[in-house]
């Protein structure tokens, strides 16, 4: 069963969410609430919470992880919804999306959005059965290598504004989930102390996409 330091991770997690307005962000929020919420309290009910927690502590949590991961999801979906539409405009040229097939290709993007937060966050974190195990020499620790950290949850660098800025002028062609993983990987070289790409002709960024490529690939996530 995964400690409170799980729970405080997620608890005190920060995360920069780009959503073009305030308006989005209400609706977006709205929607997915109690998804989200149904989500969290079935991954907890496998993760465990502090066993001295009230009930109006655990209200809060819930409520607080809810809310970061609602956001967090909001803000993917736009990157992804835009995607999309690029997309069916490139498959239909000279045409634009009518307003049925914008709002379905904005839920399809919203609940991918979803599904994608609730597994790099949550999902994560709950132990498989193998896990549970007392195996410590197989277990990862913190040591972990770079190469390896930064495609696990419990041990990756959160990428700041200024990285998730910098994956989208390095690989602006590519998908918003891209981006998203190629974050958590300048991020981790970055508090490592290797260098990162700086523009799209870098030469570090053949080196690194495969990588990306790769952790998509594993997650079940198409290559472009």
């Amino acid at each position: 069963m995964t400690s409170g330091m799980a729970v405080g991770r997620l608890l005190w997690a920060t995360s920069s969410n780009r959503i073009c307005s305030a308006s989005t962000h209400r609706i977006m929020k709205r929607v997915s609430s109690q998804w989200m919420r149904e989500a969290v309290q079935a991954a907890y009910r496998q993760l465990g919470l502090p066993t001295g927690w009230t009930s109006e502590q655990t209200e809060t949590f819930f409520n607080l992880v809810t809310e970061r991961l609602d956001n967090k999801a909001a803000a993917l979906s736009i990157d992804l919804a835009q995607d999309a539409i690029s997309r069916w405009r490139t498959a239909h040229p000279g045409q634009e999306p009518d307003h049925q097939t914008t709002v379905g290709l904005h839920e399809t993007a919203l609940q991918n959005a979803r599904e994608a937060v609730v597994r790099q966050e949550l999902y994560a974190l709950i132990p498989t059965p193998a896990e549970d195990q007392p195996e410590p020499v197989s277990r990862p620790s913190p040591e972990v290598s770079w190469q390896d950290r930064w495609r696990d949850v419990r041990y990756r660098t959160e990428p700041n504004e200024s990285v998730e800025d910098l994956a989208d002028t390095v690989w602006p062609q590519r998908s918003a989930m891209f981006r998203v993983k190629a974050a958590y990987l300048l991020a981790t070289r970055a508090e490592e102390g290797r260098p990162v790409p700086t523009h799209p002709r870098h030469h570090l960024v053949p080196r690194l996409t495969p990588l990306v490529e790769e952790e998509l690939r594993a997650d079940g996530y198409p290559i472009e």
